[in-house]
């Protein structure tokens, strides 16, 4: 199938990359956001960036599938259901080099480098990302998720929009919450309440009433 990306940053190239060179599917344009729509004539390699509403009309719907490819979590959802809303149907990478068994399940919109490894038994809900992180078993990773170079341990659950970063693990049987930023190098022994920043060493602080939080990726 022919692909439009969401994005124009790094991880859009890197996203468009993967899929051109180890995917079935094509890549054939960018769109972003009209406040970020570049002068006439701009490219990202080699192809077009539009805007939403110009990809709309360029790059139909029926014919076309979409991929968002912003790593921050807050962002990335509110793409998704406006992308959904349109109509579009989202296209997956799943990395041929990934380590990922037959019964893997996942939703729609997700990206799955080729540094995972994730055994049986595992689910993934929409819209997650998925950058070298290893996934034991009867793992749960819900909605709007960015993993980031990190381990968990075997039956975890990591609550919608919650971010893991680089080295930090999770112990078996252990629950992150909704909303939560996980710190790099922080090893999680036990469950954390929604809306949670723990950075290293693991001290917990909670974010404000806010469900949003902002992470460390550009949106275009």
């Amino acid at each position: 199938m022919k692909v439009v990306i969401y994005g124009s940053g790094k991880m859009a190239e890197f996203i468009c990359y993967s899929f051109n060179n180890d995917s079935p599917d094509e890549v054939v344009a960018f769109c972003v956001d009209n406040a970020y729509v570049p002068e006439m004539e701009t490219k990202l390699m080699g192809l077009p960036i539009l805007s939403f509403e110009q990809a709309l009309v360029q790059y139909p719907k029926d014919k076309y599938l979409m991929h968002i490819a912003i790593g921050r979590n807050n962002a990335r959802e509110s793409i998704f259901h406006k992308v959904r809303e349109s109509g579009y149907r989202f296209a997956n990478y799943i990395s041929s080099r990934a380590n990922v068994w037959p019964d893997l399940k996942v939703g729609e919109n997700v990206f799955i480098d080729q540094f995972c490894a994730i055994h049986p038994f595992v689910q993934i809900g929409d819209n997650c990302m998925l950058i070298g992180a290893r996934i034991g078993h009867h793992t749960t990773i819900k909605d709007n998720v960015l993993l980031s170079a990190n381990i968990l341990a075997g039956n975890v659950t990591v609550g919608n929009n919650s971010f893991l970063g680089i080295n930090s693990s999770v112990k078996e049987d252990v629950c992150i919450g909704r909303n939560n930023v996980i710190g790099a190098g922080v090893f999680i022994t036990k469950d954390t309440e929604d809306n949670m920043l723990i950075s290293n060493p693991e001290t917990p602080h909670r974010i404000g009433n806010s469900k949003r939080i902002t992470l460390f990726h550009k949106t275009a």
